[in-house]
């Protein structure tokens, strides 16, 4: 028996006897009702269906949708009604069915009128009136009772919580519907129900309803789960015993509701898009006449809505087919039993057979019938089935001895065999390919993987899809398939058939093809050369426009079918045309005859086609209108005497055009002239030949002379061959349209014009005072620069003498000495002049003569500029000069006095720790501070070293000191050192190779050992600094010339290498190829700077060649020069470590974050004595990882320099986590600016390095001190 029940209340107008088949399906027992009453109990129910035929019947539906206020009811309405539905309130569109509804919108409409329903119920518990539910329940039994029995007994959630949001009482459902216990929730508060982003919206909530208001919200709270639910809330205030107010929250779960609204708004849409979207026609019909046809139909009939819309269907149905579908038809009106999917046949606009499935389908719409007949072409699936059907028997042979590849597919795609031919196509076994789709055969960029899935969808329904598809074998080569889909049956199932077809030589083919025809196509059409073809009888069957225009027609067209010797008188020109030769003939000119009766000349060549059998197939013909030409050559001839001997007689180029600027005839000439004129540019336009602009000179020219009858002159240039050319052209009308045309070459009188022009220019936009004299010194020009200087106009100055710029103390002697000077080859020199307003000034003046064409000097040139600025800062030079050499001798006492100063106190320490080392029995961590402290004086010395050699270099005293010396044995000490250090080096994986050493030993050489070791040892130190694994070479190769023979050195690695933009920054002064070296590998940035300035004193060059991540070359030479030697001493630095005082840290975790190795020992030793727990991290990542791990870290020790990241980033993170923990960041930058900055990071406090024992312990008990009391 069904577990729920649908009361139908029919009221004469509702279809139970559908709606009870609906129903039953969704598992309903139904109870049919005839008539509605408001005074009759109903059955128990879960649903109520109410059909409404009359406006009277509102006051009885209201009555009896209140008195089962949790019970859903769904209406149907009549016509009458429906047209007047806004009458009634309780009635909606969504709790409203229809007789189209199908059996999932009932269930969707029942759904939804249930939540809903439920929540008009659940509102009634909030009601304020005296005669709600709540009150009526309160009279009845006790106050307490009541409420326990509203909270248990609830379908719906109920929560109690005080003013501030506490959850203070639950009821079963609430927790059902959160998904928690009750004890959960009384100890939650109610925005712990919601997302982070709602909570300020939830919490704003609270106070409104605290100050009074009801609420009705639909929110979604997450479960314990973390899903999802929506909710109606309704919120109000209530008051507890003790007066204080607190808040009543009564929650309906309308997930389903939402879900069902959501899933009928799209069932209604979805209906709509299949109708106008779906594959297959579809034809609404009325009593046998067409109302509605979607797309497809009238597509499949090639017809529009007009045509179709309104016939009746029979019309389109198929004569042989007409009667028995009508006969169908008329048996299911009469609800007879007949098949409503059948075979058919219709009739297009075209008369065209189209073989098709009908379905079709009688419903009601407003107690009408109306026929929906669902058509699908099956034109293919027809043609396939007559296939397979002939095909059946021979099917396995075939599929195995196919040359193309065939392939059996499921529904989805997925191949179940496939034929030798496939296998060998796509390069996989059948084991290989069975179970694979086509998605995974696919070349997904070339193809459009869900038309295809459509497509083998659509052959799956029996409609065959034909196409090309792009697939990628096995070894990924992508081959073109043409692909045909059809329905077959593989051991009983059905699939799809796939035939495929390699088309890569057709697509090569066609590509070629294509290609090919538009050259073809795009030449024949565009060439201005007639082309045609002929029959063997003479037939013209082929012409481009060319030819056509040629013959006198305006389209190819209508030369299509005319026979050739319609254009010739001559009986012979057929018979010439056909020839014995398959190679084009000789050209041939020939007189022909347009078809408007006009004479021209043509050159005509041809070649004959022959088939195998040796007969002429066709003709093709290539003809060149001559006609212009052949006349120019008559009127040349007429008049070659008489223009010959005008010619010899005129230098210049010249030649006769027409008026529209043909080239008639023209004189050779010895002279170059561009362009150059040939025979065959007669009778062609000029406009062929020369810039567009000049041909119209040409054209504008020769219209002056026709109109004017004068000589007509203009000039024009032409650019060839990298070059510029300027002519001038004088015509003047020689004869009837002709004219002619004498051209000079002008190029070197513009370029003359050019040059005056240009100097003429310079010399007025000089910025230098430019003068010119006659003999006896009086001026005679002065340019613009000269008035700015010397503030005399141009009226003012003229017919002056220049001595009136002198000043009155100049003696005349020097006067003389410049003219003089002048005279011969010119003077320069400084001067005193004197400007207008009387005022002195320094000048500086070059002068030089004028001369006459027979050399005879006439004038002289005077160029001068005011160098008064220029002799201020030689001033200020000279003092800046004498105050850096004073600041330099400054600084070398100062740096002098430094290295004392610093090497007194280091001598004693480094002594002191060699005599621990030597002499004191030291545990082995003891052994390692002494190494320690030895290392850090050593790197403190070696710095001191650098920065007074780098100032020696820069204030030029270091001195180099010459000495013979044995160079392989420098090499092989260095070799010694450096192998050494690579031993106590574990975690470096270097191999550092023998020295390559060019000449045997003893070579002696004469230069500084001192410098050259110490240059190759700062190149040896850098390359084990940057290669922490690979191999190092060094040695030297001689370079012999007889002028300057050299020593070239190289050091070799293969490290990290360096950028080209950073290979000359590295020679700079405290720079490194990148900045982050500087914390990852260490090293001041003086080495280098330092060696390139000791090679550059040697007398040598340095370079490099590298490229990031291969390694790094160094070279660098020094002048080869050989004598005797001696040895080199090095010298051993060392440095300490600060010793930490007494404290005491006992119980305490401390997280230090630092790259540097010492530092941590040093670290690790003062803390752990004083008894703290420690861990060490040296990048920002094992930082993280520490700090997930250990829960329990009291403070954090940050270097806020770190290899991989930037410590204040850290600090944020590690603050966001714990806000309470202590940071302490350690800084070797004692700005102000960055200690602001670690505060601002979130650090409590921070140390500057080198790092004091005392200070460190004092901020680390201050900050541990002030978090234990928070």
């Amino acid at each position: 028996m069904a577990a729920k029940v649908a009361i139908l209340i029919v009221n004469g107008v509702l279809p139970f006897e559908s709606l009870q088949d609906s129903l039953e399906g969704l598992g309903y027992s139904c109870v049919v009702m005839e008539n509605i009453a408001s005074d009759v109990d109903l059955p128990s129910f879960n649903v109520c269906i109410i059909g409404v035929s009359d406006l009277n019947q509102k006051d009885k539906l209201i009555s009896l949708s209140k008195r089962y206020l949790d019970k859903p009811f769904i209406y149907y309405l009549s016509d009458e009604v429906t047209a007047q539905a806004d009458e009634f309130d309780i009635i909606c569109e969504s709790n409203q069915i229809s007789t189209s509804s199908t059996s999932r919108e009932l269930e969707l409409v029942i759904e939804l009128t249930s939540i809903k329903r439920m929540q008009v119920f659940a509102s009634s518990f909030s009601d304020k009136n005296p005669n709600s539910n709540h009150v009526r329940l309160k009279k009845i039994i006790p106050e307490e009772q009541a409420w326990r029995i509203l909270f248990e007994q609830s379908p719906n959630g109920i929560l109690l919580g005080d003013d501030s949001g506490n959850i203070l009482y639950t009821n079963r459902a609430a927790g059902e519907m959160l998904g928690y216990e009750a004890k959960e929730l009384i100890r939650m508060q109610f925005h712990d129900l919601v997302s982070e982003e709602l909570k300020p919206l939830v919490d704003a909530n609270i106070k409104r309803i605290i100050s009074g208001e009801s609420l009705i919200t639909e929110v979604y709270n997450y479960r314990k789960d973390g899903r999802k639910r929506y909710i109606q809330l309704h919120e109000a205030r209530v008051i507890f015993p003790n007066g204080n107010f607190g808040i009543l929250d009564i929650s309906i779960d309308i997930s389903r509701a939402k879900e069902a609204e959501e899933a009928l708004l799209e069932s209604m849409g979805k209906y709509q898009v299949l109708v106008e979207r779906s594959n297959d026609g579809i034809i609404y019909a009325k009593d046998g006449i067409i109302i509605y046809g979607n797309p497809k139909i009238m597509e499949m009939l090639s017809i529009n809505s007009d045509d179709f819309i309104g016939r009746p269907i029979s019309t389109f149905l198929h004569s042989k087919v007409r009667d028995s579908v009508l006969e169908r038809y008329d048996r299911r009106i009469k609800g007879k039993d007949e098949p409503s999917i059948y075979e058919t046949i219709l009739i297009n606009s075209k008369n065209e057979s189209i073989p098709v499935e009908f379905n079709v389908n009688l419903t009601k719409l407003k107690d009408e019938t109306i026929t929906i007949v669902f058509v699908r072409d099956i034109s293919k699936r027809k043609q396939i089935e007559k296939a397979i059907r002939e095909s059946e028997e021979s099917y396995r042979g075939l599929f195995d001895n196919a040359s193309e590849a065939i392939s059996i597919l499921d529904s989805s795609g997925v191949f179940l065999d496939v034929n030798p031919s496939g296998q060998k196509m796509y390069g996989y076994t059948k084991n290989e390919i069975v179970g694979l789709t086509t998605d995974n055969i696919a070349a997904k960029e070339l193809n459009n993987l869900s038309e295809i899935k459509r497509r083998i969808k659509l052959a799956y329904q029996g409609h065959s899809q034909t196409f090309e598809f792009w697939g990628t074998r096995k070894d990924g080569k992508v081959i073109p398939n043409e692909v045909v889909l059809s329905k077959g049956t593989y051991f009983g199932l059905q699939v799809v058939m796939a035939m495929a077809r390699d088309i890569s030589e057709r697509k090569n083919a066609e590509a070629i093809l294509k290609e090919s025809e538009d050259k073809y196509r795009s030449l024949t059409e565009e060439i201005p050369i007639g082309m045609y073809r002929l029959s063997p009888a003479g037939d013209i069957v082929y012409s481009n426009p060319a030819f056509a225009i040629m013959m006198g027609f305006s389209d190819p067209d209508e030369l299509i079918g005319q026979n050739i010797s319609r254009f010739s008188n001559d009986n012979s020109f057929k018979s010439r045309l056909y020839g014995e030769s398959e190679e084009f003939n000789s050209s041939e000119e020939i007189l022909l005859q347009r078809a408007d009766g006009v004479n021209i000349w043509v050159r005509n060549q041809t070649r004959l086609h022959f088939a195998d059998s040796g007969a002429v197939t066709y003709l093709d013909g290539v003809m060149f209108d001559i006609s212009d030409r052949k006349l120019a050559i008559d009127s040349l001839q007429e008049n070659e005497a008489k223009f010959r001997a005008m010619v010899m007689a005129i230098p210049d180029q010249l030649f006769r055009i027409t008026g529209n600027g043909k080239l008639v005839d023209f004189a050779p000439t010895d002279q170059l002239y561009y362009p150059k004129l040939t025979f065959d540019m007669i009778g062609k336009s000029l406009g062929d030949f020369v810039p567009n602009e000049v041909f119209l000179e040409f054209v504008n020219a020769t219209d002056q002379c026709k109109s004017s009858n004068s000589l007509q002159t203009f000039e024009y240039r032409i650019d060839a061959d990298s070059k510029t050319f300027f002519y001038e052209s004088r015509i003047i009308a020689a004869g009837n349209e002709t004219f002619l045309v004498l051209q000079r070459d002008i190029t070197q009188r513009k370029k003359a014009e050019a040059d005056l022009k240009m100097l003429a220019q310079a010399i007025m936009n000089a910025n230098d005072s430019i003068t010119i004299a006659d003999l006896n010194n009086n001026i005679i020009f002065v340019n613009p620069a000269f008035s700015n200087i010397y503030g005399y106009s141009h009226d003012e100055i003229i017919g002056k003498n220049t001595a009136i710029l002198k000043p009155l103390d100049v003696e005349d002697g020097l006067d003389r000495q410049i003219m003089a000077e002048t005279m011969k080859s010119g003077w320069q020199g400084e001067l005193i002049n004197v400007k207008k307003d009387g005022s002195v000034f320094p000048i500086s003046l070059s002068t030089s003569s004028v001369y006459d064409d027979s050399g005879k000097p006439i004038a002289m040139v005077g160029i001068s500029n005011d160098i008064t600025d220029r002799k201020r800062i030689e001033q200020e030079l000279i003092r800046a000069k004498e105050k850096a050499e004073e600041s330099d001798k400054l600084k070398t006492a100062f740096l002098s006095n430094m290295s004392h100063e610093i090497r007194s106190p280091m001598n004693a320490v480094l002594g002191f720790i060699q005599l621990l080392k030597d002499e004191e029995l030291l545990s082995e961590s003891g052994q390692k501070y002494i190494e320690l402290i030895q290392n850090s004086g050593n790197q403190l010395l070696s710095l001191i070293e650098d920065i007074i050699d780098i100032s020696k270099i820069q204030a030029n005293q270091l001195r180099i000191l010459n000495s013979p010396f044995d160079l392989n044995q420098c090499m092989e000490e260095l070799y010694s050192v450096f192998s050494s250090q690579l031993k106590y080096k574990s975690e470096v994986k270097t191999m550092l190779f023998q020295p390559e050493l060019a000449n045997p030993s003893p070579f002696n050489i004469y230069s500084d050992p001192l410098r050259i070791k110490q240059i190759l040892s700062n190149l040896l130190s850098n390359a084990l600094k940057f290669t922490p694994s690979g191999s190092i070479k060094f040695g030297y190769t001689l370079i012999i010339d007889d002028y300057s023979p050299m020593i070239k050195f190289f050091v070799k690695d293969s490290g990290i290498g360096i950028s080209p933009e950073n290979q000359m920054l590295i020679f700079e002064r405290f720079r490194q190829a990148d900045d982050s070296y500087t914390r990852l590998y260490g090293g001041s940035g003086l080495g280098l700077a330092i060696s390139k300035g000791l090679v550059e004193l040697l007398g040598g060059h340095i370079w490099l060649e590298s490229q990031p991540n291969e390694g790094s070359e160094f070279f660098f030479t020094i002048p080869f020069v050989t004598d005797e030697f001696d040895n080199i001493e090095k010298m051993m630095l060392t440095a300490s470590i600060p010793e930490a005082g007494e404290q005491t840290l006992a119980g305490r975790t401390i997280l230090i974050v630092e790259d540097t190795k010492d530092i941590r020992l040093y670290f690790e030793s003062i803390l752990n004595r004083a008894g703290a727990r420690t861990f060490f991290a040296t990048t920002a990542k094992e930082a993280r990882k520490i700090f997930r791990q250990e829960k329990n870290i009291d403070l954090v020790l940050l270097d806020i320099r770190l290899p991989d990241s930037d410590g204040y980033n850290l600090a944020l993170e590690f603050k966001r986590s714990r806000p309470h923990l202590p940071i302490i960041a350690q800084t070797a930058y004692a700005l102000q600016s960055e200690l602001n900055k670690s505060i601002a990071s979130g650090c409590d406090d921070y140390i500057t390095k080198p790092l004091d024992s005392d200070a460190l312990y004092g901020k680390i008990h201050k900050l541990l001190d002030e978090n234990s009391d928070k």
